[in-house]
C-alpha cells in the first residue's frame, strides 16, 4: 500500500489549525515574510500576514492539495499500469520489459517478434536500430489483440506520467501566486496583482484558472 506524502499531510494541517496560533509568532508582519512563506507552503504567507486573510489563504492551501493529490494519484496509476502490461508482455509475448528502455518497449507494441521487427529494420536501412537476435531480445505475441491491448496500456502508463511535469509547473505557479498575494496583502496598498488559481480534477489531469486582479 502507498505511503500518504508528509507535504500532504502538512498541507492539511494548515486547514484545521486555528488562525491565531499560525499569526501569534509575529504581531507585526512584514511583506518579505510573507512571501517567503508563501513559496514555501501556499497560503502560509496569508495566515501570517492576518487572520482577515486566512480565506484567502485557504484557497491556495486547497489548490495545493488538489495537485499534490492529483500528482500522488497520477505517479500510483502510472505504476500500476506500468507493472500490468509488463506482467501481460511477460506471460502473453515471453519477455521481460521491466528493464528495456522506451525504443524497445515501442518497438514490441508496434511489431509481432523481433524477427518482424528486425526485418523491418534492414529492408528501410535503418542498421542502427537493430536488436541483437538473442534470447533476452526475443517477443512473439500469441495475437494482435495481445499486442494491442499492451500498447494501450503502455499508452495509458506514459500518458499519466507525461502529466506529472505540468501538475509540477502549477504547483510552482501556485506558490509564486500566493506569494505575490501575501506581500500585496501585507503592504495594504501596493499595486501588485493578485491571482486565483482553481484546480479542477478532470478525468485525465488538473486544469488551472488564473484570473489577474488589478
Amino acid at each position: 500500500m502507498q505511503q500518504i506524502p508528509v507535504v500532504f499531510l502538512f498541507l492539511i494541517l494548515f486547514l484545521v489549525i486555528p488562525a491565531d496560533n499560525l499569526n501569534a509568532q509575529e504581531k507585526d508582519p512584514n511583506s518579505r515574510g510573507a512571501f517567503l512563506r508563501s513559496l514555501v507552503v501556499p497560503g502560509w504567507g496569508h495566515y501570517y500576514a492576518g487572520k482577515d486573510h486566512r480565506a484567502r489563504g485557504q484557497v491556495h492551501i486547497a489548490a495545493e492539495i488538489a495537485m499534490v493529490a492529483s500528482y500522488f494519484g497520477m505517479s500510483v496509476r502510472a505504476a500500476n499500469l506500468e507493472e500490468k502490461y509488463i506482467t501481460f508482455t511477460n506471460l502473453r509475448a515471453g519477455i521481460d520489459l521491466s528493464d528495456r528502455n522506451r525504443a524497445f518497449r515501442l518497438a514490441v507494441g508496434e511489431f509481432a517478434s523481433l524477427g518482424e521487427y528486425n526485418d523491418f529494420q534492414l529492408r528501410s536501412r535503418n542498421w542502427h536500430r537493430l536488436f541483437d537476435d538473442i534470447p533476452r531480445n526475443r517477443w512473439e505475441w500469441k495475437n494482435s489483440d495481445d499486442r494491442r491491448k499492451y500498447r494501450e496500456l503502455r499508452s495509458d502508463s506514459d500518458r499519466m506520467r507525461n502529466q506529472l511535469p505540468a501538475i509540477a509547473g502549477l504547483m510552482v505557479v501556485n506558490r509564486i501566486v500566493s506569494g505575490i498575494s501575501a506581500l500585496n496583502r501585507v503592504r495594504r496598498g501596493a499595486e501588485i496583482p493578485e491571482v486565483t488559481l482553481t484546480p479542477v480534477n478532470g478525468h485525465r489531469g488538473v486544469v488551472a484558472n488564473l484570473q489577474w486582479r488589478f
